[in-house]
């Protein structure tokens, strides 16, 4: 049976994975961040597209067809680290990228523009009772998928959902293994 659920779930997630590229567009995402480029962190969440922020990015919303996307814009606070810190999370997030056996890591575009960071991901709702039920082992295999690819993950992972698809929505604490 859990072969079963397995296809599933890989069937679910190459659904999303492809609405999610018909979704993007780079040209949207960087007349976005050269809006946001100017503006203070406090005067963005001013914005209609606003959803929210944590420690370390602000997410803003950019409604696509056939996907909502948001677009996940590093705060000033991550972006202390400098040239090398950016550069060392974008390599972890392309390694994370090519990891396709786990669902829980999302289709992702890291895009740079204006002097900003951003990663562009399926807009996701909170986790239906079924997807719950298959996210604690999923995140154990994540974890493991993660560290063999010579990456770690220092935080509590946050889980949302899109098609039924569980993903981590955070990926602000990736780095390469070291």
């Amino acid at each position: 049976m859990k072969t079963m659920l397995f296809e599933v779930s890989m069937s679910r997630y190459s659904k999303l994975k492809s609405m999610f590229y018909e979704s993007f567009d780079e040209s949207r995402v960087t007349t976005l961040l050269s809006r946001l480029a100017p503006m203070s962190e406090q005067s963005r969440r001013g914005l209609d597209q606003f959803i929210g922020e944590g420690s370390h990015f602000q997410s803003f919303s950019a409604s696509g067809l056939p996907l909502d996307l948001v677009v996940n814009v590093a705060k000033a606070s991550f972006m202390k680290g400098g040239d090398v810190h950016i550069k060392r999370w974008c390599e972890a997030m392309t390694k994370a990228r090519s990891i396709e056996s786990d669902t829980l890591i999302p289709p992702m575009v890291v895009v740079k523009h204006a002097g900003l960071v951003a990663v562009v991901m399926p807009k996701g709702q909170d986790v239906d009772r079924d997807a719950a039920k298959s996210v604690g082992p999923q995140l154990l295999a994540t974890a493991k998928a993660l560290g063999g690819a010579g990456l770690v993950m220092d935080d509590y992972p946050q889980v949302r959902q899109a098609l039924g698809v569980p993903f981590i929505i955070d990926w602000s604490d990736l780095a390469l293994a070291d």
